[in-house]
This record gives structure tokens, sequence and C-alpha cells, in this order.
């Protein structure tokens, strides 16, 4: 039983994702390193160029005009997904339990309060990366494979290639092998699990996305 609700969605989702990978490789390993040497890495403009202009155009754009194209086809609709007013109150405690667990973990980890100043550069990215990341993997990828009989399926999938997104950032900061055995790829998918969950049940990506910025900005600044 196929997961797609016709072969026109099912042949795009598959060359989209061949092509966002393909892309998504040669950008870590070789537009990178020519971008260095015009521009300092980590930089404010370097996160403004990297993950502001480029990342928008190979991840959302894209995103944004295949949620147009299949409108139709997908589980939650266009106009519910970006225009449907978002439920921030009753997704409160969400946000209060993000907030509370990575103040915690840092809390148990430092042995005592940390706040560090380091990653503040590192932030302008997070204000784009929440909205790249799940237009793309929430609201296309999983919109399109979901459905009321298969969300779990589905969601599992998702999560796998959200997990593989990392791998180039891992392998050329040579944290591939490490992130397997101390079983750090689990927080990657069961934030992926997490991030779908919200999507689905709010079926609204605003929510989502303000959730996965609020997780790597306090992961940074408090790790």
């Amino acid at each position: 039983m196929s997961i797609f609700k016709n072969k026109k969605l099912a042949k795009a989702y598959i060359l989209f994702v061949i092509i966002f990978y393909i892309v998504w490789i040669l950008k870590a390993f070789a537009l990178n390193p020519v971008l260095t040497q015009v521009i300092e890495k980590d930089s404010a403009l370097w996160f403004l160029v990297s993950d502001g202009i480029i990342k928008n155009l190979c991840w959302t754009l894209p995103a944004v005009l295949l949620i147009k194209k299949f409108d139709a086809d997908l589980y939650i609709p266009e106009k519910e997904l970006f225009s449907k007013p978002a439920d921030w109150k009753g997704s409160l405690p969400l946000f209060g339990y993000v907030t509370a667990y990575c103040v915690l973990s840092s809390v148990i980890s430092h042995k005592g309060f940390y706040f560090s100043t380091d990653g503040l550069i590192e932030c302008i990215a997070f204000l784009f990366v929440g909205i790249t990341e799940e237009f793309v993997f929430r609201g296309f990828l999983l919109n399109a494979t979901v459905t009321e009989k298969n969300q779990k399926i589905a969601v599992g999938i998702n999560a796998l290639l959200f997990l593989c997104i990392h791998f180039p950032s891992w392998i050329l900061h040579g944290e591939f092998v490490n992130n397997f055995i101390n079983l750090g790829f689990i927080s990657i998918i069961l934030l992926s699990i997490f991030f779908s969950w919200t999507m689905l049940k709010f079926r609204n990506i605003w929510i989502p996305v303000g959730l996965h910025m609020l997780w790597d900005i306090l992961i940074t600044l408090l790790n």
C-alpha cells in the first residue's frame, strides 16, 4: 500500500529528496570551503549568507513551491498550514517543557546554572533554521505522506530523513561515529517525532517552527 495519494506526488517526493540531499552534500563539502575564503567562518555574515540566503533558497523556496503545487494532495492544506491562527495558548506548555528540559539538562551537566555568550552569533542561524527545516521536513515531506491510518509510519520515515540531513555536518566536524556510539543520534530522532507530533496536533507549521528555534537557541546558550 502506497503512502502517497497519487503517483505524481510520489515522483515529486522522491525526486525532491534525491536532489535535496545531493545539493546539501555539495553545499557542505564543496561550497562551504569556497565560502570560508570570502567570509569569516562563524561570523554574523556567515550565518546570514549560509543559513539565511543559501538555506532558504535550497530548502524553504522549493518546499513552499511543492506545498502549493500539491496542496490538494497534502494531509494539511496550504491555507490551514500557514494561515490558520496558531494556538499559542494551547501550545504554551510545550514551550515550557522544552525550556525546563534544556535548563535542567544544563544544570545537571554543569553542576549549576550555565550560560555562554559564545553562541550568541550562532543564534542568528537559528532564526532561519526553524523555518527552513520545518518547512521541508514537516511542511512538505511529512505532510505529503501522512494519513489518518499511517501516522506512525510517516512520522518514522520523516525522523530518519531528518537524521540523515545532519550527517554531512557530523562528518565535517568529526562527530559522525561519536554521535552513534554515545547515542546522540537518538535525540535527533526524538526531536523530529516531537516536531512532527506538534504539527499534526495543531495543524499549523508555526508552532513546530517556534519550538525548533527555541530548542536550538537554548541548547547553544546553555550547553
